[in-house]
């Protein structure tokens, strides 16, 4: 029985319904899913209790020498993290600024910490790490200045009278003209499973696609977010040529971001 990690958002629920509903066949591989915030799955696999994971791309930087890619299953996507705060003009004057952000291990982390080195340098900062559904109601109750959305948060934060600082995903792609590495698969590199692996999840996703209603209820049970639009919204933009496979261009995105990641380090 392998330890199969995945998030409770709508792409990754999609992704894998034909896998979680046994609807595919998986070639004599038995899973065990864990269905968790990707912050945990990430802390998961640092301690090296997943087998396979979606994982964020900042944390496969970290795991690097005991995990192997996986090419199907990942998410890339011109629709990025976004920054947001209740009040702009106070964060202008603010000395300090506490930032929510949705792991220190997530990808959206990483690509805040860009977007501060060239936007926010010499300003102080207090982190504040917490589950992604927190963020939202955690800046419109003023415990933090900014909050760093991901998954269905970054969709509705308008709705709930929040502002945009910056679309961290629209700033990456202006910098590096490639797609932004959100997440992507990983195994354990001892298992030596990963092209059956690959075929599986290219199984799971062609499952969702020929029948997509019952994979979009699939991930309506799952989601944070419970509008059946923002859902489709998610799936729409997370799921797309990339999933099945993230092929060169998916693969120098990873680089970049460890690239970066090695050159200018992270939150102090």
């Amino acid at each position: 029985m392998l330890n199969f990690g995945i998030s409770p958002c709508p792409n990754d629920i999609f992704i894998f319904s034909g896998m979680l509903s046994r609807k595919v066949r998986t070639e004599g591989l038995q899973f065990k899913f864990f269905i968790e915030d990707v912050e945990t799955l990430n802390n998961l696999c640092m301690k090296n209790y997943l087998d396979i994971s979606k994982v964020s791309v900042h944390a496969y930087y970290h795991l690097k020498n005991s995990y192997d890619i996986v090419s199907s299953g990942g998410a890339f996507s011109e629709f990025g993290p976004v920054a947001v705060t209740k009040d702009p003009e106070r964060l202008k004057n603010l000395q300090t600024i506490r930032i929510a952000l949705p792991g220190r291990l997530t990808t959206a982390s990483a690509l805040m910490w860009f977007y501060w080195k060239k936007n926010f340098s010499g300003r102080k900062y207090i982190l504040k790490f917490m589950p992604f559904y927190k963020i939202i109601e955690s800046v419109i109750n003023d415990k933090n200045d900014i909050g760093v959305l991901i998954h269905e948060g970054r969709f509705v934060y308008a709705l709930k009278g929040l502002k945009l600082v910056a679309d961290l995903g629209k700033f990456w792609i202006d910098e590096t003209f490639l797609p932004i590495p959100l997440g992507c698969v990983i195994v354990k590199s001892s298992l030596r499973i990963k092209k059956i692996l690959e075929n599986i999840i290219k199984e799971s996703l062609n499952y969702a696609y020929s029948n997509y209603n019952e994979a979009l209820n699939f991930a309506k049970m799952y989601s944070q977010e419970l509008e059946i639009d923002v859902i489709k919204s998610h799936i729409d933009y997370y799921v797309n040529n990339y999933t099945a496979d993230m092929g060169k261009t998916g693969l120098k995105a990873i680089n970049e971001l460890m690239k970066r990641i090695q050159k200018d380090g992270l939150w102090l």
